[in-house]
């Protein structure tokens, strides 16, 4: 349970409670299962806090900083976590539908089992992200960065994905089902299962060969494993 001190001051005010946070840096805020629904959050310092359970349904959280909290089982629906850094954040089970992760730097974060339908991730930073089992149905992923991310069965059914770089993710038993993955721009080093690597090849086999160059700080096709890939079929 959330410790009163911690919730008083929380709800004190951002400043105020940024201000505590910079004092006391070794004190890791006890947050559990606070109501908080619709509040206006935008930056706040709620770095490594345990925020298991807590609900901040419909609350501003934009450019808060999250990394490394606890929000399993959290309810966070129709959240605005735009531009926040929830980098190795935990939101195991956690129930983010229809939440605003824009632009969110999210590298590392632990979303098993959560709740993601119709979460906007557009350009966010899902590198090595673990979404396994996770629903994601609906979810728009447009120019997400989910490099060596693991969609171990998750639900994806009919996501947005176009312009999203899939390279070295994880997609063995995802439901594909009404998912558009003809602009995706990467699939190099992805592991998918054999009808969806069947219909890539035969339809966008440059997705096989396409990665991300960072001299160049863009999208490069390797010619010589297109190459390889075409001679397999």
């Amino acid at each position: 349970m959330a410790l009163p001190e911690h919730l008083s001051l929380l709800r004190g005010g951002v400043e105020n409670w940024n201000k505590w946070r910079e004092e006391n840096k070794t004190t890791k805020p006890e947050l559990a299962f606070v109501h908080l629904r619709g509040t206006d959050l935008a930056k706040v310092d709620l770095a490594e806090a345990d925020l298991a359970g807590a609900d901040f349904a419909g609350a501003n959280l934009a450019g808060a900083n999250f990394k490394r909290a606890n929000l399993s089982g959290a309810h966070l629906k129709r959240t605005h976590f735009g531009q926040a850094d929830l980098r190795k954040a935990d939101f195991v089970e956690a129930n983010l539908e229809s939440a605003d992760l824009r632009e969110a730097c999210l590298k590392g974060a632990n979303f098993w089992g959560a709740d993601l339908r119709g979460a906007n991730f557009c350009g966010a930073d899902l590198r090595e992200v673990n979404l396994i089992r996770a629903s994601l149905s609906g979810a728009h992923l447009e120019k997400a960065d989910l490099q060596g991310a693991d969609m171990t069965g998750a639900d994806l059914r009919g996501a947005h994905v176009a312009g999203a770089g899939l390279e070295g993710a994880n997609l063995e038993g995802a439901d594909l089902e009404n998912t558009d993955l003809s602009n995706v721009k990467s699939f190099y080093k992805a592991r998918l299962d054999p009808d969806i690597l069947s219909e890539i090849k035969a339809n966008w086999p440059q997705k096989l060969a396409t990665l991300w160059d960072d001299t160049k700080k863009g999208w490069v096709i390797n010619t010589a494993l297109l190459g390889q890939i075409k001679k397999q079929d």
